[in-house]
């Protein structure tokens, strides 16, 4: 007698109704037939889903009578309408799984139905195929994420986070200040083959506006600049607009074990959730068919010499601090400096391994907080042994989240590097006192690095 009961509740939460149970015996209750249960089978055929694939709207409908349906969506949302739509907006499989009630309770067996999203949908390229039978990740082991979080350096508790085995979700419930005070790293079994060229894309979606995303791809226990796909790359995005960035045809430095994917959220503002999906990575020579965007490239800017009054740089007066620390942080002596006509250059005795271990910053007065007017920059870079990531920025003084760019570089020994930005934009409020951070942490011992043709000019096209 409490099954009939049971069924009686179910049937009535389901179909949504209020129902005020008056003159009726308890006898009257008990008199519900079992043996009346609508069969699931005999509604199959009045059960449809279409999908308009311009929209990624799927349509559910049931046009059957006597009996009214209880949609399963995902095994986790219900509804009882006989016609309803529901948006998807990533491509893929999906299923839904419809079971029917009447008035002695739920029905014996359920319909199940599959549909198919064709598209994901984005405003604008929605990365490379994620079930391709060609995406290592999708075919790969994935470990637990591990999670380094502290905000102000202080590590806290690692942030709420899901995996439904495509798709990771976090919450940040702290904020933080700087780049890699929040990271997650997802370690797996993918193996590249040195030499080999490789694609890969993903999509991140954020409640808030992010900036400054460090995504670096390695090897297990080698997070070398020279060694990673994307080491430092910083990306932006705008809240609720999932975004894909992907590389092309980048080959692997070295073998690629056991590779990790390192995710940074370092300046995340409080509460945000953030979602990563569609994480794939394959051989170029692996076509899954997806046509990949143009990349716009940006005009090389027409150069004022580095002599001339024109450059801003030249004639700048500034003070230089530095910091060079061993492995452990520990500071060793002051490098020795020799300063040339436009040219600085260090020596380094001594090894270190991070990033930000060997720190040289000149600061000056120059104000630049007329947001009207664009700037372009140029510096070579020379390093005397290989250096797998040197790091220029050029920001505001007091604030390090107010830059014009933050751009890391592996430098092969005894070969300078020139490198341009143009068109610059502070990210946030206006630089009025520049500083220029260059970063050589990772250096081998007995090492000399250079810096040289600096020019700071009003954009020139």
């Amino acid at each position: 007698m409490k099954k009939y009961m049971k069924f009686l509740a179910v049937a009535l939460a389901a179909a949504g109704t209020t129902a005020t149970l008056t003159g009726c015996s308890e006898e009257k209750v008990y008199e519900l037939n079992a043996e009346a249960l609508p069969l699931a089978a005999d509604y199959a055929d009045m059960v449809t889903i279409t999908v308009d694939q311009s929209t990624n709207y799927a349509t559910f409908s049931f046009n059957g009578k006597g009996v009214y349906p209880i949609w399963i969506i995902d095994g986790k949302t219900y509804s009882t309408s006989h016609t309803f739509s529901r948006y998807y907006r990533k491509a893929g499989e999906y299923g839904v799984e419809v079971k029917f009630g009447n008035g002695n309770g739920i029905s014996v067996g359920t319909v199940e139905r599959t549909f198919t999203v064709d598209n994901t949908q984005m405003s604008g390229w929605p990365g490379f195929v994620y079930d391709s039978e060609y995406n290592l990740f999708a075919k790969a082991t994935k470990k637990e994420p591990s999670f380094f979080y502290a905000p102000g350096w202080a590590q806290i508790a690692n942030p709420a986070w899901n995996f439904d085995g495509t798709t990771y979700t976090l919450t940040l419930p702290e904020a933080t200040t700087d780049q890699w005070q929040a990271q997650m790293h997802v370690g797996t079994d993918i193996c590249l083959q040195e030499g080999e060229h490789y694609d890969g894309s993903y999509i991140f979606t954020c409640s808030q506006d992010m900036s400054n995303i460090t995504v670096k791809i390695h090897p297990d226990g080698d997070d070398d600049d020279a060694h990673s796909f994307f080491p430092a790359t910083k990306v932006n995005v705008k809240a609720g607009e999932p975004q894909a960035f992907f590389f092309y045809d980048v080959p692997a430095a070295i073998d690629m074990n056991n590779l990790v994917y390192t995710f940074d959220f370092g300046g995340n503002p409080a509460g945000v959730e953030i979602i990563i999906e569609n994480i794939v990575i394959k051989n170029h020579n692996d076509d899954d068919g997806t046509p990949v965007p143009d990349i716009p490239s940006t005009p090389e800017p027409n150069w004022v010499d580095v002599n001339s009054a024109d450059n801003l740089w030249n004639g700048l007066g500034y003070n230089l601090t530095y910091f060079y620390a061993d492995p452990s942080w520990s500071p060793y002596a002051d490098h020795v400096l020799t300063e040339g006509n436009n040219s600085w250059s260090w020596a380094l005795p001594q090894a270190n391994t991070d990033q930000w271990q060997t720190q040289i910053v000149f600061h000056t007065e120059l104000d630049l907080s007329d947001t009207s007017q664009l700037y372009d920059f140029k510096i070579t870079l020379l390093s005397a042994k290989d250096l797998g990531g040197a790091t220029v920025k050029l920001t505001q003084e007091d604030n390090d989240d107010t830059y014009f760019f933050a751009e890391t570089y592996a430098l092969t020994g005894g070969e300078p590097k020139t490198v341009w930005f143009a068109s610059l934009q502070a990210s946030k409020d206006p630089i009025t006192k520049m500083k220029l951070v260059l970063n050589f942490g990772g250096t081998p011992a007995d090492n000399e690095v250079t810096v040289s043709d600096i020019i700071l000019q009003k954009h020139h096209d």
